[in-house]
């Protein structure tokens, strides 16, 4: 399985941890070049984002750093679709765990059945689906947060890029509202890889948000509790809603 490492050009430090923690472990990688917000995007890509939506149902648009780590993973879809094979998309502040390899043996059985596996730790209710190799594959009722790993089946990608002809919130938000896309959020335990924390975001980095307008506030709370009824289903249909 090819596996993508999304990194900045200049994020040196990043990359030089990369290059030494998987050369380590003997394994083969190519770094991703991502898109930075901050100098815009690709002309192609730069209609997508729907700031007006992002502005009345989540209060703000996306920020410059947002919109560049979306386009980044945007782009490894097509690649994906191109190759016409699941691809590992990792980003540039993780670390692997001692399960790595095993977990990396194993994701083309799960592709035989699932579109998406979350390979790093994941916060929420989950249920159990079954065992593969003596992992655990787990149903995550909630995918909404980080995308450091993840890989994903030319299926999958071409669900996500089917959605994403409007970009309506942050990356990571959009995967995980399944109910959108028809995508089952899957995971692996133990997990693959794990993120420190230690580097903060380099290719999301934070602008200061401005005060919130009080009309957006309620608009973004009824959106809130619409979102939330559309995943309840969701996740009542395709896993019985356990916890």
């Amino acid at each position: 399985m090819k596996i993508y490492v999304i990194s900045l050009e200049r994020a040196v430090e990043r990359r030089s941890r990369v290059e030494s923690v998987l050369a380590a472990r003997g394994i083969d990688f190519e770094f991703f070049n991502a898109v930075n917000g901050f100098e815009g995007l690709p002309e192609r890509l730069q209609a997508l984002p729907d700031d007006q939506h992002r502005i009345r149902f989540r209060s703000r648009p996306l920020t410059p750093g947002e919109k560049g780590c979306y386009a980044s993973h945007f782009l490894l879809w097509e690649k994906c679709v191109e190759f016409n094979e699941p691809i590992l998309i990792l980003e540039d502040d993780f670390l692997p765990t001692q399960y790595f390899e095993e977990v990396l043996g194993t994701l083309p059985k799960v592709h035989e059945q699932y579109e998406y596996v979350k390979v790093e730790p994941q916060v929420g209710s989950a249920s159990a689906l079954t065992t593969i190799d003596n992992m655990q594959l787990m149903f995550w009722h909630n995918n909404s947060c980080w995308t450091t790993g993840y890989s994903i089946s030319p299926q999958g990608a071409r669900r996500l890029l089917a959605h994403s002809q409007r970009w309506l919130c942050s990356v990571d938000n959009f995967i995980g509202e399944s109910y959108r896309t028809g995508l089952i959020c899957t995971g692996l335990i133990p997990y693959a890889i794990y993120s420190p924390r230690d580097m903060g975001s380099d290719i999301q980095n934070q602008v200061e948000l401005k005060k919130v307008p009080l009309g957006f506030k309620l608009t973004r709370e009824l959106y809130r509790c619409y979102r939330f009824i559309r995943m309840t289903l969701w996740n009542m249909k395709h896993c019985g809603g356990k916890s």
